[in-house]
């Protein structure tokens, strides 16, 4: 568990803010175990760095000095001259807290353990845990980790990772923190796929030092984030997590967090995973609940409640309004809203009499609106179908649901209706594939899209801040 007493005025500390912001706009990075050999730890992280554009200095420290990546290296840390603001630590445990050890030395204000064999890692890893323990008793830094992934922050071109499943990501409203460096990629690579922005990523590993809590109260107060997503195995500094978590929310932002080892078999998965302790699963439901924090069983239904919530538009109600291609997809749409607590009213006498304009006599215009295959002949029918429904004052929601059409001009439509409405909508595309091109006037005003009713049930339960698990 980490020191609640770290950042105590006089311990010789910066404040975790003041700290964050290094960290998250650093002017120079050493590479600790920065290799010419592909597939190490310390060649991934070095050719990120370099690969996604970051401005500043990098320092490649390597034992056999000389050029590494196109860098001059240093054989240890203690070559380096002046400040460095971040050190990244990618060796064998060992040489790692050797590392740690000589930082203790230098103006480094932050280190990234990436290295792995600490508590996650039995007997042997216990003991270096404790060392690990010793050296930032005094430490005049903070440290992210250890065995975490890295640090990813689009806007500065930071990818501070060894991972590749944090390339190309753009920069937009989702801060995420998770214990799990896999599955941050992993949500991060589909809020991706779905135009939704990232602003930080941080994979925290085991939280020796900084945790969840600290995390979440910085990047929560960066006014560039609206929605945290967080994936925690255990909620260390609890107290710390719910104080931040109620601040975010009564700010009117959004914590969605799933949380690992729900399970009795989870929970012995997670002792090897991180090394966390997973507790009591009911006792955490009560806080999420307590505090407003939407949970989502697991990682798909969050990034599914993520995608909604990043729109940043908020429904005045519960009353969904829908239009499908095909009838039987509006349906299931319907029972999953209603089961959900949500209205599916019947439209209003001048909605469906705009309706009727583009919907045939075997259609239907009444909620949900069943456009039927006429729209493969006229694309635009969809789009002005969508702001019909929008614009009804019964509905608070609108949901479109398209499948087996050509992608082009659908998109386009289905993208300019979005524009005209204040009101959430949802897009459900299924059945045909879209383009990269036509895909990015979705991605560009950020439309929430679903590739079935399923997830786009999670995203509207996430809407309403329900109380509870998103499925």
């Amino acid at each position: 568990m980490a020191n609640s007493n770290a950042n105590q005025p006089g311990d010789g500390r910066p404040s975790r803010a003041e700290a964050l912001d290094v960290l998250f706009n650093p002017r120079s990075i050493a590479v600790v175990g920065a290799s010419r050999t592909k597939g190490k730890l310390g060649q991934a992280v070095l050719a990120l760095l370099k690969k996604n554009g970051y401005g500043g200095k990098i320092i490649p420290v390597n034992p056999s000095g000389g050029e590494i990546e196109g860098l001059q290296a240093v054989r240890s840390l203690d070559e380096i001259e002046g400040a460095v603001d971040v050190v990244v630590l990618a060796t064998p445990v060992g040489i790692a807290l050797d590392a740690l050890e000589a930082c203790k030395a230098l103006d480094v204000k932050m280190v990234v353990g990436v290295t792995s064999g600490f508590s996650e890692a039995g007997d042997d890893g216990h003991e270096n845990e404790a060392r690990l323990r010793r050296i930032m008793h005094d430490a005049p830094f903070y440290l992210i980790g250890p065995n975490c992934e890295g640090v990813v922050k689009p806007s500065a071109d930071l990818q501070l990772t060894f991972s590749p499943m944090f390339d190309g990501l753009r920069p937009g409203p989702v801060a995420m923190i998770s214990q799990s460096g896999a599955l941050a990629g992993l949500m991060a690579l589909r809020l991706g796929e779905r135009g939704v922005g990232i602003n930080a990523i941080v994979s925290s590993g085991n939280e020796t030092d900084l945790t969840a809590a600290d995390l979440l109260d910085y990047l929560g107060n960066d006014p560039e984030t609206r929605v945290v997503l967080c994936y925690v195995e255990e909620l260390r500094e609890g107290r710390r997590f719910v104080e931040a978590a109620r601040r975010l929310t009564d700010a009117g932002k959004h914590v969605v967090a799933v949380k690992g080892g729900r399970s009795r078999a989870g929970s012995r998965a997670v002792q090897s995973h991180t090394g966390a302790m997973a507790g009591d699963d009911r006792v955490i439901s009560a806080i999420f609940r307590e505090t407003g924090v939407i949970r989502a069983r697991e990682s798909v239904a969050a990034v599914d409640a993520v995608t909604a919530l990043a729109a940043g538009r908020k429904p005045a109600g519960k009353r969904v309004g829908i239009i499908s291609v095909t009838g039987g997809l509006g349906v299931e749409m319907t029972d999953l809203a209603e089961s959900a607590g949500f209205e599916v009213p019947v439209l209003a006498e001048t909605t469906q009499t705009a309706l009727s304009q583009y919907v045939p006599f075997y259609g239907s215009v009444t909620n949900p609106v069943d456009l039927t295959g006429v729209v493969l002949a006229n694309p635009t029918y969809v789009g002005r179908c969508l702001e019909a429904v929008a614009a009804d004052p019964g509905v608070d929601i609108a949901i479109a649901i398209v499948t087996f059409v050509p992608d082009q001009l659908f998109i386009e439509a289905l993208a300019e209706a979005y524009e005209k409405t204040n009101k959430p909508v949802l897009i459900i595309w299924t059945g045909s594939a879209r383009s990269d091109a036509s895909d990015e006037a979705f991605r560009e005003r950020a439309v929430p899209v679903y590739d079935s009713p399923a997830r786009a049930a999670s995203g509207l339960a996430a809407l309403m801040a329900m109380q509870g698990e998103v499925a």
